[in-house]
């Protein structure tokens, strides 16, 4: 996300960092895309977010799938943990 994004206006004003919603909102585009789902089947579980994330920082998404309904996933920048968590999916079989 490039620091002239509008949400670093306010998150926060000189020490800008992406704010958590708008990454997990970035998470579930990229799976719900990557494996053609609609958003409305795809929702979070649960999210833990371990280290902030600054504007135009390069990130990875990795993705377990657990079972029918349940994604694993982590966000890093390079080697650090950012955030992990687990996401409901009722379309996993289209996986």
């Amino acid at each position: 996300m490039p620091v002239e994004h509008p949400v670093f206006a306010g998150h926060f004003p000189g020490n800008p960092i992406v704010p958590a919603a708008l990454l997990l909102d970035e998470m579930v585009c990229a799976i719900a895309s990557a494996n053609s789902l609609p958003m409305n089947d795809c929702s979070i579980s649960s999210a833990k977010f371990y280290s902030p994330v600054a504007p135009g920082e390069s990130l990875n998404l990795r993705v377990a799938v657990l079972d029918n309904t349940t994604v694993r996933f982590e966000v890093c920048a390079g080697t650090r943990l950012v955030a992990s968590g687990y996401l409901s999916v009722q379309a996993v079989e289209r996986l």
